[in-house]
């Protein structure tokens, strides 16, 4: 059985030249985190919602501006116009069986729109990391990807595959998404880090600090965290604090 996805499109327009910039839900939410910085730094615009079986049900209120009364889902997309960049930001797991069809839509509809080129931003497992004193960043790229040599020139550390078998565990669905991406012919670029669960802030500014090394999202002439706007939700990231009264 497939999942069915329901698009709902608030702007329907081509996006010739744009990159795709997918979060994989994964250990820390570095990848989604990340995202939550570009879309709240470059004021993205909101121009999709998309529902499907593949994912489990979520709501709340808009996480960029509280004075808004428009609610936000398990998946929607943001457009930066002046960057020509696309995000689609996923908050909540993918279920196993239907992640194919799902993500395989998903790449469909952005190449017929006319995406050049595809980010996954993820993460791994501290104790996967076998090299303590290395990067605790890894890339993974296709062979027509655009940024390969940005990514020699900043000797970045690649993904050590397994019999030609990619596998970044805690990684979620980044590795399956690569692949539809590979059958598609559609470039891709998984960027992650080693991380553990816990504040997990510090790896997604320093995830946004890396994927601007490779693509030019920031002006390399101004200090980048100054440049960098957290979105309101995060004041509640980890609930409110304890009762005054219990003490």
């Amino acid at each position: 059985m497939e999942a069915n996805n329901l698009w709902k499109l608030f702007i329907d327009e081509p996006l010739e030249d744009y990159t795709l910039v997918i979060p994989s839900v994964a250990v820390g939410n570095v990848g989604q985190l990340a995202c939550d910085l570009l879309i709240s730094s470059l004021k993205m615009v909101k121009i999709a919602s998309v529902h499907s079986l593949a994912q489990i049900p979520v709501v709340g209120y808009d996480p960029y501006d509280l004075k808004s009364n428009n609610l936000s889902s398990a998946c929607e997309v943001y457009k930066s116009e002046s960057k020509k960049l696309v995000v689609v930001q996923i908050r909540s797991p993918l279920i196993y069986k239907y992640a194919r069809s799902f993500l395989t839509n998903i790449v469909d509809t952005f190449k017929s729109k006319g995406i050049k080129d595809v980010i996954i931003l993820t993460s791994s497992f501290a104790h996967e990391k076998k090299l303590v004193l290395s990067s605790s960043f890894r890339y993974v790229a296709t062979e027509n990807s655009p940024y390969r040599d940005k990514i020699t020139e900043l000797k970045l550390t690649e993904h050590e595959s397994v019999n030609d078998e990619i596998k970044i565990f805690g990684g979620g669905f980044a590795c399956l998404l690569h692949k539809i991406c590979q059958e598609k012919s559609l470039p891709c670029l998984i960027l992650y880090k080693y991380c553990s669960e816990g504040d997990n802030l510090p790896d997604a500014y320093e995830m946004i600090g890396y994927l601007t090394k490779v693509h030019d999202i920031f002006p390399k002439d101004k200090d980048l965290f100054a440049q960098l706007k957290e979105p309101v939700s995060w004041k509640l990231l980890f609930g409110r604090p304890p009762p005054a009264d219990i003490y």
